[in-house]
């Protein structure tokens, strides 16, 4: 198991994004490497902090420094650490396997392998078992693993894409009175 250090994640992140962008001119070989370390990254960080969140409360802080604890720098611009549950790079991937999961069975199929392959770290043989593939599948078995991974990747293309950074729509409003309404 290897350890990465958050600079480590953020380069990803960085490279990630940068790479969709110019999604058509990379080769499949170096998506579906990317989206590999970023699904045994998620892996990593769900195992170590699992799904949920916890910050120490606002009363053992105050016990702890004997009043209000220093603050220091600009207020939210530092990585919380210890049980603060997954960062962006691993959270994105989460939320890129749950919405396969949701899509149909195709799809809770592909969320049941990345599971099995990166959080479990359950053996080839026994999550070609959980997933029902016959034993000497050797080759469907990769193919099932390459679709899983072009999946995730054209999902957190569809999450990170610039589209997404619209919230408002951007279309002309009309003001209707009530007495211009028809009766």
């Amino acid at each position: 198991m290897t350890c990465v250090s958050e600079s480590e994640v953020r380069r990803l992140l960085r490279l990630a994004e940068h790479q969709i962008e110019m999604s058509d001119l990379i080769d499949q070989a170096s998506r579906l490497r990317l989206v590999g370390e970023l699904m045994k990254h998620w892996g990593e960080k769900r195992r170590q902090h699992g799904l949920g969140a916890s910050l120490g409360s606002q009363m053992g802080t105050i016990m702890e420094w004997k009043g209000a604890a220093p603050r220091g720098g600009t207020s939210g611009a530092r990585i919380l650490v210890s049980g603060a549950g997954l960062d962006h790079a691993a959270a994105e991937v989460e939320a890129a396997v749950c919405q396969l999961e949701r899509r149909d069975s195709r799809g809770q199929v592909l969320a049941k392998l990345a599971e099995l392959r990166y959080l479990h770290e359950l053996t080839v043989r026994d999550q070609m078992r959980e997933v029902g593939l016959a034993e000497g599948a050797d080759r469907t078995y990769r193919n099932w693993v390459k679709a899983l991974h072009l999946q995730v990747f054209a999902i957190l293309a569809a999450r990170t894409g610039r589209v997404r950074g619209q919230t408002v729509r951007r279309v002309g409003m009309r003001r209707v009175c009530v007495e211009d309404a028809p009766k």
